[in-house]
């Protein structure tokens, strides 16, 4: 058994002895332990386990999100999904053998209240008793899944001129790019030592002797990421007077916000759609600050999109667990290179600069530069398809 089904396995037990309750964060080690098991469990969804009941109902959840809303709709769809069921009706005898709807409810509520993941609308009515809300209940269980787009994201720049959030889009097929890139990353682990378990862009060396390899490595994703693309944002932030968390968690959406109405303008992608939003953990990182971040994602999906985007789920992961987030460092960091370090050091170059000048030209990165006023207007539309940065000066 690994680490991780014990994990998920202690997290069943939790839920089959205990009250739906919400507690509140008492300590750093309470929330570091919570965060842990919600990127468990949310690697383990990605990963097709539904061993444990807590990644079957996480998987109902992220597949389906309308039975975020509604524990009768979930336990319906579970029951579908996990246990045959099939048409309208249920005999007494197979009732008591399905998964009761308290064990459900209350997965529901750990994944949801304590996690953080998959989170239900901001005002869901919990019992519905009227005929139009059971039907409407029928129509939300028996509605398709939403398809979902992936964003892995990494910040930079907070102590440089310009702050900087970029980002790899995966707009489908994520799992088998990922399976490629492990097998990739194998194969060339045994033929050469320079090759890393992690690649991140302050790992190049200076000197050079391990260039090659992280040529390779953002030569082949480009290669075989069919559905990808690159987006990122950059706020001069000496000319906005807001303190440096609030504007990078501007920057979180307006990178949303623009890579979306890019995506619709191209034709590669049609609402409704749900975002998946994965960020690089950063040390010392709050989970308030985490929260902030989550809040305007929902909030402006609202706004702007009503019921046509949602959050899937945002979390902060580290990169060791993640090859995209790794991915979206290296685009982050060429860019952070390029437009915070080469503008103030022109004749100092090193292994680093030979790398983002690579990345540059592999994937034509687009520069679209706007006043800094313009931060929350420009709309995405004249893009390059593969890789952009909005640049705000």
């Amino acid at each position: 058994m690994t680490e991780r089904d014990t994990i998920l396995e202690e997290i069943d037990e939790e839920i089959l002895t205990e009250e739906e309750e919400q507690t509140e964060i008492t300590d750093e080690e309470k929330e570091a332990e919570k965060r842990k098991k919600a990127e468990e469990l949310w690697i383990d969804v990605q990963s097709g386990n539904t061993k444990h009941l807590i990644t079957k109902v996480a998987s109902i959840l992220n597949r389906f999100p309308e039975t975020r809303n509604s524990d009768v709709a979930l336990m319906i769809k579970f029951w579908e999904v996990f246990e045959g069921h099939k048409g309208n009706f249920i005999s007494v005898n197979k009732l008591f053998r399905l998964e009761r709807l308290t064990s459900v409810a209350r997965t529901r509520a750990k994944v949801q209240n304590e996690y953080g993941l998959f989170l239900a609308d901001e005002r869901v009515r919990r019992y519905r008793q009227s005929r139009e809300e059971s039907q409407r209940e029928f129509q939300i269980a028996t509605k398709p899944p939403m398809e979902s787009i992936s964003v892995f994201a990494d910040e930079s720049g907070k102590n440089d001129e310009f702050a900087i959030v970029g980002s790899i889009w995966i707009l489908a097929r994520e799992g088998e790019l990922n399976g490629q890139i492990v097998d990739w990353i194998q194969d060339r682990k045994q033929e050469d030592q320079s090759c890393p378990n992690e690649f991140h862009f302050n790992k190049i060396r200076n000197n050079g002797t391990n260039l090659q390899v992280y040529k390779d490595f953002i030569d082949f994703v480009v290669g075989n990421g069919h559905m990808i693309g690159f987006k990122a944002i950059a706020v001069n932030k000496t000319k906005i007077n807001k303190p440096i968390d609030e504007i990078i968690t501007e920057l979180f959406y307006q990178l949303v916000r623009v890579g979306v109405e890019h995506e619709k303008n191209t034709g590669r992608i049609d609402l409704p759609k749900q975002i998946t939003y994965m960020k690089d953990a950063e040390e010392g990182e709050s989970a308030l600050r985490l929260s902030q971040i989550q809040q305007s994602l929902v909030d402006n999906f609202k706004i702007h999109y009503d019921q046509n985007l949602k959050l899937n789920a945002f979390m902060s992961i580290d990169s060791k667990m993640n090859r995209f987030i790794q991915i979206a460092d290296l685009f982050t960091g060429a860019i952070n290179r390029k437009i915070n370090h080469q503008r103030k050091n022109p004749n100092t170059t090193n292994a680093k600069d030979e790398f983002a000048s690579y990345v540059y030209e592999l994937i034509n990165i687009e520069e679209l530069s706007y006043p800094t006023e313009h931060f929350t207007e420009v709309s995405g539309q004249d893009a390059s398809d593969l890789a952009t940065l909005y640049i705000f000066d």
